[in-house]
């Protein structure tokens, strides 16, 4: 029985170059070796099952397919972990905006956040609490439509004349739909103090005040 090298070629079972492999690794060459072994001492008067043949054959072809399959993702993951470590880099020192009800308002600064109406509202009000539970300012926000709302607080008390210590801060908001009071996820922006590749969850950020979160809990990057 001769084995014609093109129908090899047609089923991925031939190599124009020799690939360098281990010693204990059996290669396209010499499984086709053993194949044709295999056949040129078969007994005569009882030859080889042609159908045994060509699943041998597809076996192979298969478990070939697989280690190609195995590289590919193996090329692929590096190249997904180089894409997270760059963007890890490009976070540092940037605000990112996650659901979060606290805020840190620093020196001199101002606390950004966004809401998410999801009804036109005919008020919608955002009250801030210090870390003793003391309300120290209330945003009127008034009639608002359907769907993102942003906000900021720029450190004033009620007053409007004097501003708030630098510390975290709890914030609550609230809109008025359809006559009912409805409590509203607020989204609250950080900055990104550092960056953690390899977590538990995959690549953390580390967010000033609010703690650490994973790249599917960012909102928006400010």
């Amino acid at each position: 029985m001769s084995i014609d090298i093109n129908t090899l070629h047609s089923l991925g079972l031939a190599e124009t170059s020799a690939p360098v492999r281990k010693r204990n690794e059996l290669g396209q060459d010499d499984f086709l070796k053993l194949m044709v072994t295999q056949l040129t001492s078969q007994n005569p008067l009882k030859p080889q099952d042609g159908a045994e043949f060509v699943n041998q054959l597809a076996q192979f072809s298969t478990v070939t397919g697989i280690q190609q399959l195995q590289s590919s993702f193996a090329d692929f993951a590096a190249a997904a972990n180089n894409g997270q470590a760059l963007m890890a880099a490009n976070l540092v020192g940037r605000s990112a905006l996650v659901a979060s009800d606290k805020a840190i308002l620093a020196t001199n600064g101002t606390v950004q956040g966004e809401l998410n109406i999801p009804s036109d509202a005919s008020n919608v009000y955002i009250r801030i609490m210090d870390k003793n539970g003391t309300l120290v300012r209330t945003l009127e926000l008034g009639q608002q439509s359907e769907g993102p709302l942003s906000f900021e607080w720029d450190g004033k008390l009620d007053d409007d004349l004097h501003f708030a210590d630098p510390g975290l801060y709890k914030i609550k908001a609230d809109a008025v739909i359809a006559g009912q009071t409805l409590a509203l996820e607020t989204h609250i922006a950080a900055p990104v103090e550092s960056v953690t590749m390899g977590a538990a969850k995959g690549m953390e950020i580390h967010l000033d005040g609010l703690g650490r979160y994973t790249l599917g809990d960012i909102r928006a990057v400010l």
